[in-house]
């Protein structure tokens, strides 16, 4: 590779892999024709007027032309602005004007959507199966493929690495979505170095070049987590799911022999319900799970399933960070190996974390202190795009503060425990929520669980259990169950919620991640 940009991924798989498939719905493709589709979009793009510094915004699913949208934009020197469909409709407004976006890509499957803001941007390209635009004067995807020219422009060698690449938003609830821009040189080695930890160390999620690989993380969701990066770059078959449901996931996982997949664990909890309802088997498939943290009744329902896992902890502004695996003194097929995956994780090479207090003074790291994860990476951001005063409150002195709290042990391993400001503060001490709704999940009756903090005269906060249910439960019942993994000790007594709330449904954010934003909001008196 000459320098570290993007469309160079797809250059190199060329050379030993170029018959290895990509499939997305009926479309299959070899890379050498996935290629040719890149070249000749790169061509359309030049004959719009796409070039250095254009920002694309795209509205799609994960499918092949969003794929070939990663590629094309970069031999372009374009700026891929990955827009998040599940943001309320005003958000995804304000990502699009706030990006700059010059052109949008959109998916005819979400029309509905765009049709009321469709006169405010003059600039659009449907992604569409039929022949036709969807609208009256809009070009359609597949017309700048048949008409540009599968040629290799020379101007995509003057791209550069330190180029942008890419803005994506953050799916914070606090205030308008934060953005963040990468260059290529960081989405590169961030995805490489997620991929590289994954190979080299024991884990649930270990990975090879004969893998077949899915990602269910939506490609606005840190072009997700660089699978369409690493993927190519390992020469592995990659299946894109686009519009599927969980039924489809399961059919699509037998039917392609999917082996290694990510998401995050509303998506497995859903996934593992579809195989259970139809009897198909998910046994050997990899999971990397992340985004929010894995419950260990969910985790058991994994294992249970044949699955194996590993956990990933990052975020939209600050990438890959740490993944789980077994340390080198214990077996890798054992039970201790298969609980330390769920909980402590190492982190990625070249990153830097370090546990702080309030003050910002280091803690030690004896795997008891807790206090908030700071981050330090070769391909972090400086800030947030265009947003001055968040970005000091949040990048001071080349670090990220993260804003969740955890704590490191001798061996440099990490275990985050919450959210700091999902976190509950009783009588001056801390209780990690994320660790009673793990244990509130074992309960057979117990779908998924929320623990949020509410307020108390005596102890300042105290916790309060909402639980999505499978089948009726009551207070009591799930009292005297925490109560005994207090007397397996495995939480203190004190971490009992005084209360209980069965909800129909728990909120999740566009993430997919509990919504205890609103559950706060919802439950505060």
């Amino acid at each position: 590779m000459r320098e570290l940009v993007v469309h160079e991924l797809i250059r190199h798989s060329l050379l030993s892999h170029a018959d290895q498939e990509i499939v997305s719905g009926p479309v299959r493709l070899t890379y050498a024709a996935f290629y040719e589709r890149v070249l000749r979009l790169a061509d359309g793009l030049k004959k719009m007027g796409v070039g250095r510094g254009t920002v694309v915004g795209v509205l799609d699913v994960n499918t092949h032309r969003y794929l070939e949208l990663h590629y094309a934009l970069s031999m372009r020197g374009a700026v891929l602005h990955t827009i998040n469909f599940r943001l309320p409709a005003e958000e995804m407004l304000y990502t699009v004007r706030h990006a700059g976006d010059e052109w949008l890509f959109v998916w005819e499957g979400f029309r509905e959507i765009v049709d009321k803001v469709r006169n405010q941007f003059p600039n659009w390209v449907w992604l569409t199966d039929g022949p036709d635009s969807p609208s009256s004067g809009s070009p359609i995807y597949e017309g700048l493929v048949e008409e540009g020219e599968a040629v290799e422009d020379p101007s995509a060698d003057e791209v550069s690495e330190t180029d942008p690449f890419s803005i994506f938003y953050t799916t914070g609830t606090t205030g308008p979505p934060k953005g963040v821009c990468y260059r290529h040189r960081d989405m590169i080695l961030a995805s490489l170095q997620i991929l590289h930890h994954l190979a080299l160390h024991e884990g649930g999620a270990r990975v090879s070049s004969r893998d077949v690989f899915m990602p269910l993380i939506p490609f606005f969701h840190i072009h997700g987590w660089g699978m369409p990066l690493f993927v190519p770059y390992l020469g592995a078959k990659l299946v894109l799911p686009g519009r599927s449901g969980p039924q489809e996931q399961v059919s699509l996982i037998s039917q392609e022999r999917v082996t290694c997949m990510n998401m995050v664990p509303t998506q497995l909890h859903m996934l593992l319900d579809a195989s259970a309802s139809s009897g198909a088997r998910l046994d050997g498939l990899k999971i990397l799970t992340g985004g929010s943290a894995l419950p260990s009744g969910l985790a058991r329902r994994a294992s249970e399933a044949g699955l194996a896992y590993s956990l990933i902890y990052g975020g939209s502004d600050q990438l890959g960070t740490s993944i789980s695996v077994v340390p080198e003194r214990m077996a890798a097929d054992g039970e201790e190996g298969r609980q330390e995956l769920s909980r402590r994780m190492r982190t990625l090479p070249a990153v830097e974390l370090e546990i702080r207090n309030e003050t910002g003074a280091v803690l030690p790291r004896d795997g008891r202190s807790i206090g908030e994860i700071w981050v330090r990476s070769p391909w972090l951001p400086n800030g947030y795009y265009k947003d001055p005063e968040r970005s000091q409150a949040s990048y001071v002195g080349g670090w990220f503060r993260t804003g969740d709290l955890g704590v490191l042990d001798g061996e440099g391993f990490l275990t985050v425990l919450d959210r700091d400001r999902d976190a509950i503060k009783s009588g001056g001490e801390w209780i990690a929520s994320t660790v009673v709704e793990g244990l509130l999940s074992e309960h057979p009756k117990v779908a998924m669980a929320a623990v949020i903090p509410v307020a108390d005269e005596r102890w300042g906060e105290r916790p309060m259990g909402i639980i999505q249910a499978r089948e009726p439960v009551g207070e009591e019942e799930l009292r005297e169950f925490l109560q005994s993994k207090a007397q397996e000790g495995r939480l203190a007594r004190f971490w009992i919620p005084d209360r209980f709330v069965v909800v129909e449904t728990l909120p999740l954010t566009s993430a997919g991640k509990l919504h205890k934003a609103a559950l706060r909001k919802q439950f505060a008196g």
